[in-house]
């Protein structure tokens, strides 16, 4: 059984709903797309490093969802990281909320260096400061979205525990289109809570060194 028929089964069954009498099951499908989605956003699960992404000379803002290739640009939810190649050697940029950046790197409007930080004004835009002075090449970490289910022979791109989670949600939605509030806050409060759990179980138990330092 695949990823879609898997997650359609588990909704089914928290709805009371196995003939698919009342929800059907590309509504269904719909519902548990979206809950995918909020997972992803939620935790930040679904990460790629994107390599060979070049900053042009001169250039300050920067749209990842146009500069990383597609079809993976369009997915992109936010930035991470950022790092920029010089000679042989990755220079790790800075992270500073837009006011400290704009204090510090546009200050002198024709500025132009090796970048030392980047910020977020939104998830489609980022700024890099110094403004390029050359073309860098450069890696992005981003956090995405995974590429909707439509088929059952499709992969899940979302990690192992965060996939139990997606029912709870995807019930939600089906529960708030009924109109039935009462039930529709209760498997939010479920996702809510199983996302907590499924948090905790993935980040106990790191050992940063067994050797004593």
């Amino acid at each position: 059984m695949g990823a879609l028929v898997t997650y359609q089964t588990q909704v089914q069954r928290l709805l009371h709903d196995t003939s698919g009498n009342f929800w059907p099951l590309p509504e269904l499908t719909d519902y548990i797309n979206e809950a995918r989605n909020r997972v992803a956003q939620d935790t930040k699960c679904l990460r790629q490093l994107v390599t060979s992404i070049t900053l042009p000379n001169a250039q300050e803002t920067y749209n990842p969802q146009v500069l990383i290739p597609a079809p993976l640009g369009a997915l992109v939810i936010d930035v991470m990281a950022i790092t920029i190649y010089w000679g042989n050697t990755r220079r790790k940029l800075f992270y500073n909320a837009f006011t400290e950046f704009d204090a510090q790197y546009r200050y002198w409007q024709q500025l132009q260096s090796i970048p030392e930080a980047y910020t977020r004004m939104s998830p489609t835009l980022v700024f890099i400061g110094p403004i390029p002075d050359q073309n860098y090449i450069s890696d992005w970490e981003v956090a995405v979205n995974p590429t909707a289910l439509t088929t059952d022979s499709m992969a899940d791109q979302l990690p192992l525990p965060f996939t139990e989670a997606v029912q709870y949600y995807a019930c939600y939605k089906a529960k708030f289109k009924e109109q039935a509030m009462g039930e529709a806050e209760m498997f939010l409060k479920q996702y809510s809570r199983n996302l907590s759990w499924l948090c905790r179980s993935w980040m106990t138990r790191i050992v940063p060194s067994a050797y004593s330092r």
